[in-house]
């Protein structure tokens, strides 16, 4: 049976999100203190994989491809805009996640 969990973004920057595999990216909101909020349907069964998650600012620079376009969210009354893309891998600047315990 599949559920929907929620993961909280960091603003403004590429990182690395563990969904469990083959889990859709429903929608990007913000809720309460403005932290950007993530939900995707997933089958909580499935091993987590690393999804690349890219979040960038209206005027600043974007990747030539930032990767599929997911949403567009707004924080602090509309005052600060962003766009959320997911990567099909990581960036090739990133560097290596910790290994998991």
């Amino acid at each position: 049976m599949k559920t929907i969990w929620k993961f909280e973004l960091t603003p403004n920057r590429v990182q690395a999100v563990p969904i469990p595999f083959g889990g859709q990216i429903l929608t990007v909101q913000t809720k309460g203190d403005n932290a950007p909020l993530m939900w995707v349907l997933v089958d909580p069964e499935m091993p987590p994989q690393d999804r690349y998650i890219g979040i960038y600012t209206t005027n600043t620079a974007v990747p030539d491809e930032p990767g599929r376009y997911v949403a567009t969210f707004l924080i602090y009354d509309g005052t600060l805009e962003f766009h959320l893309f997911e990567m099909d891998g990581p960036p090739p600047d990133a560097e290596p996640l910790p290994e998991a315990m």
